[in-house]
Formats: C-alpha cells, sequence, structure tokens
C-alpha cells in the first residue's frame, strides 16, 4: 500500500516589518508542538521512505524538531512546494518518490489544505479537510504499490490529527 503523509509546519512567528516570510522560524509553540507531532509520527508507525521538505525556515525548523525522533531517512529540501498548489506539490512527490511506498511532505497552506481533496475519496472522508492547521499530520493511503501508481480521488483518510488532540 502507498501512503502520502502531509505535515503543515508548526507555528511559526508573526511575520515581522522588513523579514520576509522565507525567513520566518517557529514561535515557542511551534517548537514544542514540531516536538510533539515527531513523537506521534514515530508512535503511530508513519515513518516515510523519503521526506520532501519546503526550503523555507519554518519548514525546515519543523523537520529538524520532528525527525529527533526518526531514524535517518532520506530528506530532499525544495524551494518548488513554497507557496505552491497542491498540483505543485503532487508533481513533487511524483518526481521524487515516485518509486517509494511511503512520501512525507512537510509544507505550507494553502497547496497542503487543498490537497487532500485531491488525493482522498470525498464519499469516504468523514472528516472535515477545509482547515489545515499548523502541527497538523494527514495520513493517506492508496491500494497502490507504489507513489507512481496512485490514482487520484482513491485515496484513504486513515488519520487527520491535530497537535491540539494529542495526548502527553
Amino acid at each position: 500500500m502507498a501512503r502520502i503523509t502531509l505535515f503543515r509546519h508548526a507555528k511559526a512567528e508573526y511575520p515581522l516589518a522588513g523579514k520576509d516570510d522565507y525567513n520566518r522560524t517557529l514561535a515557542p509553540r511551534g517548537r514544542r508542538n514540531a516536538d510533539r507531532m515527531g513523537r506521534f509520527i514515530l508512535e503511530n508507525n508513519l515513518i516515510p521512505d523519503l521526506v520532501i521538505v519546503s526550503g523555507a525556515a519554518r519548514t525546515r525548523e519543523t523537520y529538524d524538531r520532528a525527525s529527533v525522533h526518526w531514524p535517518s531517512l532520506p530528506t530532499i529540501f525544495t524551494d518548488s512546494i513554497y507557496e505552491a498548489s497542491a498540483t505543485t506539490i503532487l508533481t513533487a512527490i511524483e518526481a521524487h518518490g515516485g518509486d517509494l511506498q511511503n512520501v512525507m511532505v512537510i509544507g505550507h497552506n494553502p497547496g497542503l489544505a487543498v490537497l487532500p481533496h485531491h488525493l482522498v475519496d470525498s464519499s469516504i472522508a468523514h472528516t472535515d479537510l477545509s482547515h489545515f492547521p499548523t502541527s497538523c499530520v494527514a495520513d493517506i493511503v492508496f491500494d497502490a504499490p507504489s507513489i507512481s501508481e496512485i490514482d487520484i480521488e482513491a485515496g484513504r483518510l486513515c488519520s487527520f490529527m491535530r497537535v491540539r488532540e494529542l495526548r502527553d
């Protein structure tokens, strides 16, 4: 079974005058939440074969904090998914992880929030996917042996975990 795990970056500092969006770092709450979600990913066997991370500071920091709980993984940092559309994110997943079974993306809205609507069979999704908050993880599985063989809208949403729903 192929799996795509979408992980929205943790809560970032508010934009400051003169500091561009790309270089925003995590807020203290975001640092804590990235760590918590990293543990959740490990404890729920969501460790991927490959992680694709936006090059922005807040996504890199989310990855750094979450991944301390994971084994060493192949990781690609790319600006192509920074502020990208759902289609662009899916293209990156297929380009970098097509032959793999499990790929994780750590990225941004709005593309990350829209992508589950393209991947999941909406007739069986019993979760409101319209709000994809920071530090949220969507786990989507497909009846396919690899990412390159998945069909659009054929995925099944296995979990949609918001950090506020985690138990310590």
